[in-house]
């Protein structure tokens, strides 16, 4: 009985813990997923980012390198600088789920894709909701 009752304080704090990380963003803890838009570009193999802001997308065990051109939300209080503010101290920046998490591996070195998806700030998972390829150095180096 008391073991039980060690366990119940034990993952109510780190639920609270857990809670706090994503609130000090800004960003709500638990609640619907904010559908969030990016227009990323993969760099070349030598290619240099200067100053430009980079963001990582991990698929399963590997991580893939964007250079982020521009990034928006639908959301009335939660901005990008919020979501950007949360998920810059990880790596990778978000985790990729779902039907179309395999988009990131098929951008090709210059290509510009945007990709919307729902962002959920709890696990930092951001699930491919539609791909369309943009402007942009389109194609190989």
């Amino acid at each position: 009985m008391q073991t039980r009752f060690y366990l119940a304080i034990f993952a109510l704090g780190v639920l609270s813990l857990t809670a706090v990380g994503s609130a000090n963003a800004g960003l709500p803890a638990m609640g619907i997923p904010i559908k969030t838009t990016l227009t990323l570009t993969k760099p070349g193999p030598d290619e240099i980012y200067g100053n430009q802001q980079v963001v990582t997308m991990g698929v399963g065990d590997k991580i893939y390198k964007f250079i982020l051109k521009d990034a928006l939300t639908d959301n009335l209080k939660v901005k990008w600088p919020d979501i950007w503010q949360y998920v810059s101290q990880f790596n990778p920046n978000f985790v990729v789920q779902g039907q179309d998490a395999d988009t990131f591996a098929k951008i090709q070195p210059g290509q510009t894709m945007t990709v919307s998806g729902a962002f959920a700030p709890l696990d930092r998972t951001f699930e491919v909701l539609t791909v369309e390829e943009s402007g942009g150095n389109q194609g190989h180096y």
